[in-house]
């Protein structure tokens, strides 16, 4: 754990710090930089690959410079203490974690659901458009702001389609967070790994707030028995109330499927599929 006063001192020009995550790989705080509420993180690294990914996590906001992905306002190396660590500063989003709000409600409103699957499919069509797959899209990376307006964050193991992989291709396994990555993220099928990998997440996410927990989570005695199971079996179709057609229960199906070749093809598939079938639901 880094020592605060370090931290502080290190940073002088940022106000009124105080943590909001510590682990052993990254410490998060809390800020002002003149009169704009940041956030600081704080990297340790360890390998040439986290220090790539860092920067890969970097050009990809960057690139994107989406209303709902908080700016970065720096970043760079600097010494805490006895460390020399990666520093990055940025927009502070206010609000809470989709998990959270799946903690304190698990079953969420069908029409609360379809405005975040309307704002995910929104965000995977930027992210094809600028050859990103964000890779861990899921509940821990969503923020709710407190006028209703969603945030992604995290972009730590994003893919850059035209620059080299970080991740060594004969790895056996991919970056990927168990539950929510795509089978072919798990196996590091690279060739496989685009778009649909995030609607696979995006699936996920959306059929958990329907019933209420991640299926492939539920009762799992570990991570390999959760890889087991996203990568051999589908899951099964869900009944919707104010799904009066199992329309969107086919799609969120088609998302979900463990084969790329069943899911949409590009986001923009996806998006117009959403679009055509939510005229003709009906939330309670």
């Amino acid at each position: 754990m880094l020592d605060f006063a370090a931290v502080r001192a290190a940073f002088s020009e940022l106000t009124a710090l105080t943590p909001l995550v510590q682990s052993g790989q990254r410490d998060v705080f809390r800020g002002q930089r003149a009169n704009e509420e940041i956030v600081l993180k704080l990297v340790r690294v360890a390998s040439p690959e986290v220090e790539a990914r860092i920067g890969r996590e970097i050009a990809a906001v960057a690139k994107l410079g989406c209303s709902y992905v908080p700016r970065i306002h720096d970043y760079g190396r600097r010494r805490v203490g006895q460390q020399d660590l990666s520093f990055i500063v940025e927009q502070y989003t206010p609000g809470e974690t989709y998990r959270e709000c799946l903690r304190r409600q698990p079953v969420q409103p069908l029409s609360d659901v379809l405005r975040l699957a309307d704002a995910l499919l929104n965000a995977c069509c930027d992210f094809e458009a600028a050859g990103l797959v964000h890779r861990d899209i899921k509940p821990e990376n969503l923020i709710i702001g407190s006028a209703g307006q969603i945030w992604i964050i995290d972009f730590g193991i994003v893919r850059m389609l035209g620059l080299e992989s970080i991740t060594p291709t004969g790895r056996p396994a991919g970056s990927f967070t168990p539950g929510y990555g795509a089978p072919e993220q798990m196996r590091n099928l690279k060739p496989k790994i685009d778009a649909r990998a995030d609607l696979f997440s995006v699936g996920i996410v959306l059929y958990e707030s329907l019933v209420g927990t991640n299926p492939y989570l539920a009762g799992a005695s570990d991570q390999l028995e959760v890889m087991r199971r996203v990568d051999g079996q589908d899951l099964r179709p869900l009944v919707i109330a104010g799904d009066p057609t199992g329309e969107l229960s086919g799609f969120i199906a088609a998302l979900v499927s463990r084969f790329p070749s069943r899911r949409p093809q590009t986001a923009g598939e996806a998006r117009q599929w959403f679009e055509e079938l939510r005229p003709r639901l009906t939330p309670p």
